[in-house]
């Protein structure tokens, strides 16, 4: 049960460029499948949302670094992890589960897989050929 697909393409305004950009990408790519429609929408744009957070975190990680210098209450240094590290971790946990949604975990193709060569399988089963046949 797929549904109507015509409003995939259209990139959702409320991401920024970078999540529009991965939207279109993450488009681009599941067409070829033949899974995608409307009803992913909301998938696509928080997983497309969950990459642009991730990557400019790296960014921000990139330039900061993961460690960060605090003084307790008598002045020692004390390292601390930099916030921008849990916000990463934060959206690749949400990312995580949303791409299994979406099909693009490994195990999660190898299933859309399955299925799509025990489609063929059926299609070209003579048996079943007749037996449609007879349904319709």
């Amino acid at each position: 049960m797929k549904g109507k697909d015509g409003k995939v393409d259209q990139v959702p305004d409320q991401l920024d460029d970078i999540g529009k950009t991965y939207y279109t990408f993450l488009v681009e790519e599941l067409k070829v499948s033949g899974i995608l429609s409307n009803l992913d929408i909301p998938t696509l744009t928080q997983t497309a949302d969950c990459l642009s957070k991730m990557q400019q975190a790296d960014e921000y990680i990139k330039r900061e670094g993961i460690i960060y210098e605090t003084f307790d209450k008598v002045g020692n240094t004390i390292p601390k992890e930099h916030p921008a590290v849990g916000i990463k971790h934060k959206y690749l946990s949400q990312f995580r589960a949303l791409s299994t949604q979406l099909g693009l975990s490994p195990s999660s193709r190898a299933s859309l897989s399955e299925m799509k060569i025990k489609a063929k399988e059926d299609d070209e089963d003579p048996v079943l050929q007749i037996l449609k046949g007879f349904n319709q």
